[in-house]
């Protein structure tokens, strides 16, 4: 049997390496990489604004060896005038040579009996998955779900057909007629696939500041909601711009006149997809933030706009054509607050990706 014990500073080689061979990033065991690993888990884990010494990473140490890691990361979130405490678990690696059963559930449940309100894990695969729900976890379906947006069609089903080993050969030469195609769909005024920006609203670049003065202004207290300061938002769109190596990220706030109505951030990866991170919006301002999102995804060259299921929009993303589907990964949630459970089963939670696991990954 091994232990299991607060992540330290000292750990994070042995981790770097664990990381590595279970999520088979493709860097050499060298300085430089050790490095940025380094960097990593001391940013992320560490030393981000909302640590907590009560709510620490964890790793499974057998036999003077560390065969398991999960990531911990606190967030504060609020409803009805009351203050939770969140947990984000990030990271969950288990050293497939080691007794992987023993090893991944006493870390997921070393995660959930901790002092937290709410547990999360956002990006969770069927396995982890299966350990949550057997240790009295509950997975939130409807939040699993994700949509996409078609921006250029005909590049996205080459793109989809490049993904399918048996389609994969048709790729290729179908490409030349995917542009012809969308260049013809995508300009022609009453397509669907033609975008143009809401002329009620204009968009300016997102500053932390911008964001903090809507969300004070506008955000209900009876919806779950994540709490931002400047610093913790900063740091959240920090780490999402680290990830620039595997594309761009784009943030925006909508107004109309002088008045904020909504902001989005999504990641463009090189697969020209608009990963979508975060979409708010006052009352029912909503299709001009979806216009202006679309818009500007299709102008940067993405070939569709793709993200999670938020309730409170899931007429408005019905209405501008989007398409849903179930492709992983899960949303899991553990609480004895029958409130929350209630906000994350119906409309009434606001938790995006942007608040999640995605700005947590290793770059």
């Amino acid at each position: 049997m091994g232990q299991i014990r607060p992540f330290v500073e000292g750990d994070i080689p042995a981790v770097a390496r664990l990381h590595r061979a279970v999520f088979k990033t493709e860097e050499r065991a060298d300085a430089g990489s050790l490095d940025a690993y380094h960097a990593y888990f001391m940013g992320v884990f560490l030393e981000n604004p909302l640590r907590d010494r009560d709510l620490p990473s964890f790793v499974y140490e057998e036999h003077d060896r560390i065969v398991g890691f999960l990531g911990v990361v606190p967030r504060r979130m609020s409803m009805k005038g009351h203050r939770f405490r969140a947990a984000i678990g990030s990271q969950f690696v288990v050293d497939p040579s080691a007794s992987f059963g023993n090893v991944a559930v006493r870390l997921a449940r070393a995660f959930l009996d901790g002092p937290q309100d709410l547990s999360i894990s956002d990006e969770a695969s069927d396995i982890t998955r299966r350990i949550w729900e057997g240790l009295g976890g509950m997975t939130a379906l409807l939040r699993s779900l994700h949509w996409t947006r078609p921006l250029r069609p005909a590049a996205l089903a080459v793109a989809t057909a490049r993904g399918r080993p048996r389609l994969a050969p048709l790729a290729l030469p179908l490409s030349p007629i995917a542009t012809m195609v969308d260049a013809m769909a995508t300009r022609i005024p009453h397509s669907h696939f033609h975008q143009s920006p809401p002329q009620s609203s204009s968009t300016e670049d997102l500053r932390e500041d911008t964001v903090l003065s809507y969300l004070s202004a506008i955000e209900p207290t009876d919806v779950l909601h994540v709490e931002y300061d400047e610093r913790t938002l900063h740091w959240l769109l920090d780490r999402a711009r680290q990830r620039k190596a595997t594309g761009s990220v784009h943030a925006a706030v909508i107004r109309n006149d002088q008045r904020i109505i909504g902001w989005y951030v999504y990641h463009l990866d090189r697969e020209r997809l608009a990963n979508v991170l975060h979409i708010d919006a006052e009352g029912g301002a909503i299709a001009d933030v979806l216009g202006h999102l679309f818009y500007q995804a299709s102008a940067q060259g993405a070939i569709a706009a793709t993200g999670r299921v938020e309730p409170r929009y899931l007429q408005a993303l019905s209405d501008t054509y989007c398409l849903f589907h179930r492709r992983g990964p899960w949303v899991l949630l553990n609480t004895a607050v029958a409130d929350l459970v209630r906000s994350f089963e119906t409309d009434t939670a606001v938790f995006s990706r942007f608040d999640g696991e995605w700005c947590l990954g290793y770059c």
